[in-house]
């Protein structure tokens, strides 16, 4: 992940697009004191986030998804955003609606069950937030700031709190934050809530949202050496920990849980070890197998509960597509093999956000160096390509991340 501007600017330059080398500028890595700028602790606009929970629109219904665009033409730091719209069917369209927040290249975007605020982590540590309507899209916090150094952000199922995971060891200030999210979309700090430090990813768990599996160096009181933590988001307490790694020079990109609750996957991106997926039982967390496949910005679970999908970055290319077997204790997960690409070959894949209800339950979407490429996984454990839907030629149109309303 760390590697994505490098890379992003020199596909463009090289084979991706018709502009000329950048003379340089791309984003910095997250890292440091957090920045200057909104205040962490604002008024929410005299809106009580519990005042109105966010409950889910129809499945199937046109949906807004958003990317976005961290370069610009030089190849500095672009603040970027772009919306796209979903139809009900599943075709990707222009919606020719921008807006500028941060720079975004690292984490998922991610909305609220209602799909009205989104929310993404910036990568000078800041929130960006805004709100999409029938009237379009209101930015109500370009850059919203606290104690924390946000690298990825979770939403309850309420819709009310988010969750920002900092990196950073506990020394400086590394954890999880909780927000309240206010009815107009306004945040409000509520501090560290988990500390520990070196939170990396974290997931809410499928059949109770008010459990999370985080990966972190160590939360709360938990054993030395344990990287993976169940913890309870309405208590703020510790349910259970143990190791997938145990290592400590892991970097995870990504966690996800099976729709049974029985397994998750933890993806390690490092440059020291990396190129690695550890399998871990849930809800007693212990190490079942570790699966090799290289460089793992991204690990998604089916909706049907039978496969897994892997987003391979640093100049791999590939998605790769895992079956699971709950049956096969010692080995539930095994590599099925890469994706049957329809569409040119995968450009760089960082990020993919899901669909979970509906008709296009279980359709992917990945933010590719100039695309947007939709898969789809099926009943039957396969991972089908639907789409690799063309944002733009150029170093402007190069897409960071990616999210899409539930």
């Amino acid at each position: 992940m760390k590697r994505l501007a490098l890379a992003l600017v020199l596909c463009v330059a090289a084979s991706c697009g018709s502009d000329p080398a950048p003379p340089g500028g791309a984003p910095e890595e997250e890292g440091g004191a957090p920045p200057s700028g909104e205040g962490g602790a604002l008024d929410a606009g005299g809106d009580a986030a519990s005042a109105c929970p966010r409950k889910p629109r129809e499945a199937d219904r046109p949906r807004k998804v958003v990317i976005s665009h961290p370069f610009k033409a030089a190849g500095t730091k672009g603040t970027a955003f772009e919306v796209l719209d979903l139809s009900a069917a599943g075709a990707l369209t222009k919606a020719n609606v921008t807006f500028d927040m941060g720079t975004a290249n690292q984490t998922p975007i991610v909305f609220t069950p209602d799909g009205a605020v989104g929310l993404v982590a910036q990568d000078d540590g800041s929130v960006g937030a805004f709100v999409l309507d029938d009237a379009g899209v209101k930015v109500v916090h370009a850059a919203f700031t606290g104690d924390f150094y946000a690298h990825a952000i979770v939403v309850d199922a309420t819709g009310t709190r988010a969750f920002v995971l900092d990196a950073q060891t506990d020394d400086n200030g590394g954890g999880v934050y909780e927000l309240a999210i206010g009815c107009d979309g306004a945040l409000t700090s509520k501090g560290r809530v988990i500390p520990g430090g070196t939170a990396h990813a974290m997931t809410l768990l499928p059949g109770d949202p008010t459990k999370a599996l985080l990966s972190a160096g160590k939360a709360f009181a938990s054993p030395a050496g344990d990287d993976a933590h169940l913890v309870d988001l309405g208590a703020l307490s510790l349910v259970a920990s143990g190791k997938a790694y145990g290592s400590g020079n892991a970097i995870v990109s990504s966690v996800a849980v099976m729709p049974n609750g029985k397994h998750a996957l933890v993806a390690d991106d490092s440059a020291v070890a990396g190129s690695r997926v550890a399998v871990v039982t849930l809800p007693a967390i212990a190490p079942v197998q570790t699966l090799t496949t290289e460089y793992p910005a991204a690990v998604v679970a089916s909706p049907f509960g039978n496969a897994a999908l892997v987003l391979n970055d640093d100049s791999t290319d590939e998605l790769t597509v895992l079956s699971y077997d709950e049956r096969n204790t010692a080995a539930p997960f095994a590599i099925k093999g890469r994706v049957a690409y329809q569409f040119p070959k995968p450009q760089i894949p960082i990020a993919a956000a899901m669909i979970e209800r509906g008709a296009l339950q279980g359709r992917v979407l990945i933010s590719e160096n100039l695309a947007v490429r939709q898969v789809q996984f099926t009943p039957q454990g396969d991972v089908t390509d639907v789409e690799k839907f063309s944002v733009g030629a150029g170093i402007p149109n190069i897409v960071g991340v990616v999210g899409v309303q539930p």
